[in-house]
């Protein structure tokens, strides 16, 4: 029985060599190629080639294109190169030669001999992945287990994704995704060294890295602890109150009020819907873990609202108060702003210019009212100061010439003195200029005198000057 089962296997063997077997590329049915290279498929068959009518190469592109025939040999003549969309050749017996390949000659070859089954090879043209890593960096707490995966996108053909430490390599490779594990991290352990890379072809041209750091977060007790409380409250409203604090392990909260053993809350936030006046006061935040205590306090004032009206409107306006806080003075305690005190000081200023100019324009009037005034004293020689009030408009105004000396005061005249001799003083030329009476000398002559009479009387004047700028008054004379 074991005899005949070997020679029918035998015999089936024969038959199926004798009629011819084809055998894929020894580097096997997946081949990756560089882009701009020229390579070759070796498909391998067995059998005389006398014993098959034509040897066909077939290419189905990628991108979902229709089969294209590339070259055909029948029995064993001349090669029929069937394409002009690709560069090929054949090399007898049933060698593909692809030339200057592209991203275009993705795709699946096929190598037929009739009437046998064909053998297909897929070619992949190179393109270069991009690797990430992700969480980069790698955050863990001291004693935890941590996970990052890498993965390595958009290469040709799918990239082989693998974990290295310090060139080292760790675990299994991945196809286009590989995930490191880090368990039971330790603060003192080196976690340098760390890398992905991702790879479409052995060439270095189609490789990708990144690097990864590792960083770990040591235990300790809580530290940088704080506790939230608002400023103010208001009697009613709601309050909140937060409590924050780092440690590893994460600490635990408590939250008391004025007195340690007085726990409101055991969790990181109080809340309270309505506050009345018991919630003022002192609150602490206590944070604890494993390896110590760490707190924060804070005080909570409460103040009162009350409801007032607004006289321009209906509606009532909440108006806050507080019992104990006294309103703000300014100023040393005066009640006194200092705008209002720079306004007054602005109203004195305005004030005292004011004041000015009044009494400035009152003084200019008074001068020119004394120089419109007359001549009421003499001022020196023969100057006389006239007494405008007794002219007569569009009259001339007269006064005695007296020959005495200056500042000598006017009398009445002697029995034997000569007639009084009057100057006649033009008033529309007077003003702005020194001003000239016209004597009659004729009149002024003196009868005969004895010597002693002419050495003791004054020698006439002959004009008299007059000044209209001295506006003193003076004491008139008597008439004569």
């Amino acid at each position: 029985m074991f005899r005949f089962g070997f020679f029918f296997l035998l015999g089936f063997s024969c038959l199926f060599l004798c009629e011819g077997a084809v055998f894929p590329p020894s580097n096997g049915t997946k081949l990756t190629f560089i882009p701009g290279s020229t390579e070759k498929i070796v498909w391998n068959f067995t059998d005389d080639i006398e014993s098959f009518s034509y040897r066909l190469w077939m290419f189905t592109p990628s991108d979902g294109q229709q089969q294209v025939a590339l070259a055909k040999i029948n029995g064993d003549n001349k090669v029929s190169i069937l394409t002009t969309s690709y560069e090929v050749a054949v090399e007898k017996p049933a060698t593909l030669v692809l030339k200057n390949v592209n991203s275009t000659y993705n795709g699946t070859y096929r190598f037929s001999l009739s009437p046998n089954i064909p053998s297909d090879v897929f070619v992949y043209i190179a393109v270069k992945p991009k690797a990430t890593a992700s969480p980069n960096p790698i955050k863990v707490n001291e004693g935890d287990n941590v996970s990052c995966t890498c993965q390595g996108q958009g290469g040709n053909p799918p990239a082989d994704v693998t974990w290295y430490k310090d060139n080292h390599k760790i675990g299994e490779t991945g196809k286009e995704e590989k995930t490191l594990t880090l368990t039971n991290v330790t603060n003192g352990k080196d976690h340098k060294g760390y890398k992905c890379v991702a790879e479409s072809h052995h060439n270095k041209m189609f490789q990708d890295e990144v690097k990864v750091e590792v960083r770990v977060r040591p235990k300790c007790k809580p530290y940088k602890t704080e506790i939230k409380v608002p400023e103010e409250a208001y009697i009613g409203e709601k309050l909140v109150i937060n409590c924050f604090s780092d440690g590893l392990p994460a600490p635990s909260f408590t939250i008391t009020h004025n007195v340690t053993n007085n726990i409101v809350c055991k969790h990181s936030r109080y809340v309270k819907e309505n506050v009345d006046y018991s919630d003022a006061g002192m609150y602490k935040c206590i944070a604890k873990n494993v390896l110590g205590i760490d707190t924060d306090s804070d005080k909570l004032i409460v103040k009162v609202t009350k409801i007032e009206k607004r006289p321009s409107t209906k509606s009532a306006t909440n108006v806050t108060t507080t019992q104990s806080t006294p309103s703000k003075i300014t100023d040393g305690g005066s009640g006194v702003s200092p705008g209002a005190i720079a306004g007054i000081c602005i109203a004195v200023l305005l004030l005292l210019v004011i004041v000015t100019v009044v009494y400035c324009c009152y003084k200019r009037k008074e001068k020119d009212a004394r120089n419109r005034g007359n001549i009421h004293r003499p001022i020196g020689g023969n100057h006389y100061e006239l007494d405008d009030e007794e002219a007569i408009e569009g009259d001339n105004a007269y006064d005695t010439l007296v020959a005495a000396a200056s500042g000598s005061k006017s009398s009445a005249p002697e029995k034997d003195t000569p007639p009084p001799v009057y100057a006649a003083v033009d008033k529309e030329n007077r003003l702005g200029n020194t001003l000239y009476a016209s004597l009659d000398t004729d009149a002024m002559k003196p009868k005969r005198e004895s010597k002693k009479e002419r050495a003791e009387r004054a020698p006439p004047a002959d004009y008299a000057s007059i000044d209209f700028a001295k506006t003193a008054k003076a004491a008139k004379a008597e008439p004569v």
